[in-house]
């Protein structure tokens, strides 16, 4: 079996405990910036991050990380297999609002359980309005209450030497890197997650089909170094769960070097993300 997570989720971070009522209007992110994982680390108490930004909340159908201590008895890392995400995993479990939550992985790194999941489709959003428990061997371990937001975008992220690349792939799946810049006019794809509602009414912990596709609600920008790209895709990524994709045309007209990426919709944006371009 395939497994159905890349290795982009041992994330470290924390929040601060939310309890402010649900709104009664659409909640996006805005004006979001990826949180230093240094910056985030000042407690001990269990929180709950998105997968892509590290910022804290999460997004209905997208990917999210809870984080803390004594929440399983895993020393390593056990990953999901199989063609749907199941609802648990190494005797952990992560309850939504009521509903259990597909499972990718749970982990111990750093010190602290990490576990990743997929947000359910049908979780509230408002300020305050994600209620989340995590269970090991039936006992609960750890509430989480959080901001949970319409569409929350954060772009995938790897550490090199030389700094945060964004990651994003050609269409032979190689990956963008400072060895390895995109060209002007490159057709690129950008890993992605929450983008927020589909045109698909899919089930949880369901990979997202190639045909149909899985289109983003709102049209999601790229913007490279201040410069609107030509997007011919925004939406899930086939095979996956809860991961989404933008494909996207490098402007002719890119200058050089390590440039500002960063993805919006007309309600949310993301934090920027480095993109090398020669």
């Amino acid at each position: 079996m395939k497994r159905l997570t890349p290795a982009i989720f041992l994330l470290t971070a924390t929040i601060a405990f939310a309890a402010d009522p649900p709104a009664k209007f659409p909640f996006y992110r805005q004006g979001a910036a990826s949180a230093s994982v240094a910056g985030l680390q000042a407690s001990n108490d269990p929180v709950v991050v998105n997968a892509a930004s590290y910022l804290p909340g999460v997004s209905p159908g997208g990917l999210a990380t809870v984080f803390g201590r004594d929440l399983s008895n895993v020393s390593d890392i056990v990953v999901a297999s199989g063609d749907r995400l199941p609802t648990v995993l190494a005797g952990v479990s992560v309850i939504v609002n009521g509903l259990y939550a597909g499972l990718f992985s749970v982990a111990y790194a750093n010190g602290q359980d990490q576990i990743s999941f997929q947000v359910p489709w049908e979780t509230p959003t408002g300020p305050g309005s994600a209620r989340i428990e995590v269970l090991f061997n039936g006992n609960s371990v750890a509430r989480i209450q959080t901001d949970s937001f319409v569409e929350d975008p954060g772009i995938f992220i790897y550490p090199t030497d030389s700094g945060n690349y964004a990651v994003a792939l050609r269409p032979d799946f190689t990956l963008i890197g400072p060895r390895n810049p995109a060209g002007r006019g490159e057709i690129l794809v950008l890993y992605t997650t929450g983008l927020g509602p589909v045109s698909l009414n899919l089930p949880d912990g369901v990979r997202a089909p190639s045909d149909p596709l899985a289109y983003t609600q709102d049209p999601f920008q790229v913007i490279l170094d201040g410069e609107r790209c030509d997007v011919l895709f925004s939406g899930l990524a086939p095979g996956f769960v809860g991961l989404y994709q933008l494909n996207f045309r490098v402007p002719f007209d890119a200058r050089a070097g390590n440039l500002d990426l960063q993805i919006q919709s007309p309600f949310a944006n993301s934090g920027v993300a480095t993109l090398p371009v020669f």
